[in-house]
Order: structure tokens, then C-alpha cells, then sequence
């Protein structure tokens, strides 16, 4: 872009030079506009496509997800704690329907392990 004029050479009228960059400036502008408008078409038509996508797993009946679940947790009698990586919690975490479902599968809240203040275990 054109250096600003400093204010003591505005005091004539604008040089074939100044209008020129002026015209250039203006094309340059055009062009980034251009670019900015066919860019943000590109972004909408990515986010329509991922908007539209479903994940596979999302469409698993609830029952498939529930037995999934279940093999998450550690061998019974051993619990998984409450908190944690190893949580049942965890999976519930992920999304709303996961969230249902392990609140609606008993078999993962069979047994779960505390940990007390003093380093005891509670099963």
C-alpha cells in the first residue's frame, strides 16, 4: 500500500500518481474481498458436510453399547473407582446418549471402589 501523505503536501489536488495507487489499492482490495467470500463458501460447505456426517457409533443400538460398556470395567470382583480414567463415569462423559446409557446399565455401578482419606479401600 501507498505511504500515507504527510498533511503539508495535501494542500494541492491529487496527482496521476496518487490516483493511480488509489485505484491499484483498490482492485488489491477487491480481490482479497473476492478471495475472503469464496473462502467462506468453502468453510459452509465443509461445515454442512460435517454437520451432516453421523458417526457410526452414534447409531449403535443402546443394548450393543451397554455390552461394549460392561467390557470396559475391570474382571469382577475387581471394581473400577469412581473417579478416574478407569471410571464408569468416563464413558458418560463423552455425550449425551453415553451418558444415558451408563446411567441406565446397572451392571457398571455393581461394584465401585473408594478411597479414603487414610489410604483405606472401601468395596
Amino acid at each position: 500500500m501507498s505511504p500515507q501523505p504527510r498533511v503539508e503536501s495535501i494542500n494541492g489536488p491529487p496527482t496521476q500518481s496518487q490516483r493511480l495507487s488509489l485505484a491499484a489499492d483498490r482492485a488489491r482490495i477487491a480481490v482479497i474481498k473476492a478471495k475472503i467470500l469464496e473462502l467462506e463458501r468453502e468453510n459452509d460447505l465443509l461445515q454442512d458436510r460435517l454437520d451432516a456426517y453421523t458417526y457410526p457409533v452414534l447409531n449403535l443400538p443402546n443394548e450393543l453399547v451397554s455390552e461394549i460398556f460392561i467390557h470396559f470395567l475391570p474382571v469382577y470382583p475387581d471394581p473400577p473407582p469412581i473417579i478416574g480414567r478407569a471410571s464408569p463415569n468416563v464413558l458418560g462423559q463423552v455425550c449425551r446418549k453415553w451418558r444415558e446409557i451408563t446411567f441406565q446399565t446397572p451392571a457398571l455401578w455393581r461394584a465401585i471402589a473408594l478411597s479414603l482419606r487414610n489410604g483405606k479401600r472401601l468395596d
